[in-house]
């Protein structure tokens, strides 16, 4: 096995996390009502103690005007893709471990070695699209009257997400490497070379 695949792999683990912490983190866009918008919750400052914050979930129903006022469509659409995203990561981290173990039996599991890595794949260059589509609507929907949003309402959550997207996609070029490299080695063992001699 390449050394190209444990780079890579390194790589989409690295951003699993990132984006998991990203997500489950309320530091998205910080301005004000409310002052912190994250994926799954949005939180208000205490008027007489501002270092601490009172946080509601967007997902769950809830009677209170606050998280009526803040549950929005393309919240709940973000909040939605952001799970079927680190889900599909995960899943995936168990695909690239069978991967892995299949390395010692070379002849015996060429057809699934093959296919194992282009699942990886396909389903690295899909969490790639997700993340990007999470943070895009997240800046998009957040702008002011202006269509303007400033680096200080930015959040360190939603630039962990961003590095997070630049990670699949190492990875995703990486695992790309690897399938060429996979492929020419399995397609050079069975080449024979039978020359003429005239």
């Amino acid at each position: 096995m390449s050394k190209v695949f444990f780079v890579g792999y390194f790589f989409f683990v690295a951003s699993t996390i990132a984006f998991i912490v990203a997500i489950l983190t309320p530091f998205w866009i910080i301005k004000a009502n409310p002052d912190y918008r994250g994926i799954f919750e949005v939180c208000q400052k205490n008027g007489s103690r501002p270092d601490i914050r009172t946080c509601s979930y967007i997902l769950t129903y809830s009677d209170d005007a606050f998280v009526k006022a803040n549950r929005l469509d393309y919240a709940i659409a973000c909040a939605s893709l952001s799970i079927a995203a680190s889900s599909l990561s995960i899943l995936l981290l168990i695909v690239a471990g069978l991967h892995m173990s299949l390395k010692h039996k070379v002849d015996s599991n060429k057809f699934l070695r093959l296919r194992l890595v282009e699942l990886l794949i396909a389903g690295t260059l899909l969490i790639d699209c997700l993340t990007i589509v999470v943070w895009v609507v997240m800046l998009a929907k957040n702008l002011d009257a202006n269509n303007v949003i400033t680096r200080n309402q930015i959040g360190w959550s939603l630039w962990l997400a961003v590095s997070s997207t630049g990670g699949f996609l190492i990875a995703l070029v990486l695992f790309a490497v690897h399938r060429i490299d996979l492929g020419a080695f399995f397609g050079g063992r069975k080449t024979t070379y039978n020359e003429s001699r005239e």
